[in-house]
Order: structure tokens, then sequence, then C-alpha cells
């Protein structure tokens, strides 16, 4: 009776709790560093330092082609008379510091793949660990350059930020995704918070691997504005990890029932035997919390099943 109450309160109260996030080490997270680039007004164009071209189409021509560019701007045009000047793309400026990275082609050229830029770290793929990683994305308004060319870039193409791992010979494969979750929300001249969440438990084919960001540009026209001109912001890229509880397989800071209802489904086909005695082991343990967040209420047949199971793992 006590341990079915138990169970009942661990996953109907609807509470859990997380440790602190440690971040890790992103180069040129907000690309500022323009050193040994070579700005032309508010911006620069190429791969920028600490990050490589994604361009699986080859259609970018190195990305500082006629067409289609990656780089950095910086928003805000100072007046050559003397007066403030403005943030002519973003009116509040950029996300953080004072450039962003851009990935630009001009219009009629949609539609050919998608390009951006990525980022292999020197941080591998644990166990038992809560990965966060988010990115400002921004929606550049039109304007003026300080070249006296305007920009048409009304409308948005939409966007994707990928957490993947990279193994010794290269091979990337992806873990989780953001696909333009956010682009019909984020205004014109305006910045939204993509966040990408992935966990592991005491198994997963890529542990050890190096941990790679891609940023990507989709280049899918905009049907309301067909005479746009193509153009995705990024900056303030961060990604932390948080060291869990084994048997945490969901990663809120607890293990409970919800963590043993995902390892029955077992949705990535990673979860085994290990996971499965990790949370027997350490049913009702939680890491030290620093918030706390709800969970969705599980079915009655749920709740069932992991007392029934619980009962059962116990007796033997």
């Amino acid at each position: 009776m006590r341990l079915t109450t138990v169970i009942c309160i661990s996953l109907m109260t609807g509470l859990v709790s997380s440790v602190g996030a440690a971040p890790l080490a992103v180069t040129n997270p907000g690309f500022e560093d323009i050193s040994g680039e070579s700005p032309f007004n508010e911006f620069t164009f190429g791969p920028l330092n600490g990050w490589d071209l994604y361009d699986p189409e080859n259609i970018t021509g190195g990305g500082i082609g006629g067409t289609f560019y990656i780089g950095t701007l910086t928003p805000f045009e100072p007046d050559p008379i003397g007066s403030p000047g403005v943030f002519a793309n973003f009116p509040d400026g950029a996300a953080e510091g004072q450039r962003v990275g851009i990935a630009f082609n001009f219009q009629g050229s949609d539609g050919q793949g998608e390009y951006g830029m990525e980022q292999v770290l020197t941080e591998t793929l644990q166990p038992h660990t809560r990965y966060t990683l988010e990115v400002e994305i921004g929606n550049i308004a039109s304007a003026t350059a300080m070249s006296g060319e305007f920009f048409p870039l009304a409308g948005f193409p939409g966007y994707r930020v990928d957490l993947f791992t990279e193994d010794a010979a290269g091979v990337q494969q992806n873990l989780e995704s953001d696909n333009d979750t956010l682009g019909v929300s984020i205004d014109d001249g305006q910045w939204g918070t993509s966040t990408v969440t992935f966990v592991t438990g005491a198994e997963h084919s890529q542990l050890g691997e190096e941990l790679g960001i891609r940023l990507v540009n989709l280049n899918q026209l905009d049907p309301s504005f067909p005479l746009s001109d193509i153009e995705v912001d990024f900056d303030d890229v961060r990604l932390d990890a948080t060291a869990l509880t084994p048997g945490d397989l969901d990663g809120n800071g607890s293990v409970d029932g919800s963590d043993f209802l995902l390892w029955q489904q077992n949705p990535a086909g990673v979860y085994g035997a290990a996971d499965r005695a990790n949370w027997t082991s350490n049913y009702g343990e939680a890491t030290p919390s620093i918030a706390a967040s709800a969970v969705p209420e599980p079915t009655t047949s749920a709740l069932a099943a992991v007392a029934a199971f619980i009962a059962c793992s116990r007796r033997r």
C-alpha cells in the first residue's frame, strides 16, 4: 500500500527538478570574433571563425559566391553626418553583443537546397546527461545597407538547428533538431529562442563521439513575399550539459514512473537492460534541484504498470 502511494505522489504531483547545467565551450558563439576576416561596411563574408560552411548540395560557391553568402552582420549603421545612427535590420540590435551570423541568398535562388554553418566541439556525448542547445533566431527586416543598396527581406525562409555527433572518421549523425518551430511566430526585425534538448541513458551508439551544432537556412520561399531576398540570422549559441541520476531517462531531475514508461516505449531504440537496472535501483532518487516544472499526468493503467513492475522487481 505504501509503495503504491509513493508512486502516485511522485507521478501525479507534477513537480520535477533538475541540477545546475554546465556550459560547454562553443567557439565564437556570438559571432563577435571577425579577426582575420575582411569586413565590408557592416558585413563579413565567408566561413566564420570557429564555424565551417554547411552546404550538402554544393550550392553556395564556398559561401562567398555572388548569390549565396554566410558571414556576419552588424545591425547598427552609423550616420556619416554624426548623428547616432540606426539599427536598420533589427530595431533593438543584435540579440547579444554587436554582431550576428547570417545565411543570405538573393531572390530567385530559393529552393535549391539548404545551407548554413556548423561547428564540431571538443566535448563528447556522455551517458546520463541532458543536453540543452539554445540559439537566437533572427527574422531580419528589410533595410538599406551602408552601401546604399536596398535589401527586400520581408517574409521568412525557415531555419533548422541541429545537435549532432561526429565520429573519428568524420561521419555525422543527428541527435535532435528544431525544425522551424518558431518560423511563423518571429516578426520582422525580431528574435526568438530556439531550444533543442537531448537526454542520454546508460547506452547509446554514439557515446564518446564529438558533439556538433548546425545552423541552417532552409531556403524556402515565403509565398507571401515572392520578390524578397532570403536570409536567416543567428546569435548567442549556447550548449549546456546537466548530469542526471542514472535511470532518469526523461531528464526531469528525478527517477520516477515517467522514466519507466519511456523505457517501455523506447522510442529511439536506445534503452536496454542497464537503463532498467538503473531505474530499479534509483527509483525515487532526485538530483539536487534548482528548478521545478510540470510533467504530463500519466494514465491510471500506466500507474498500475509501474507499481506492478516495482513490486515484482523488489520481490525478486
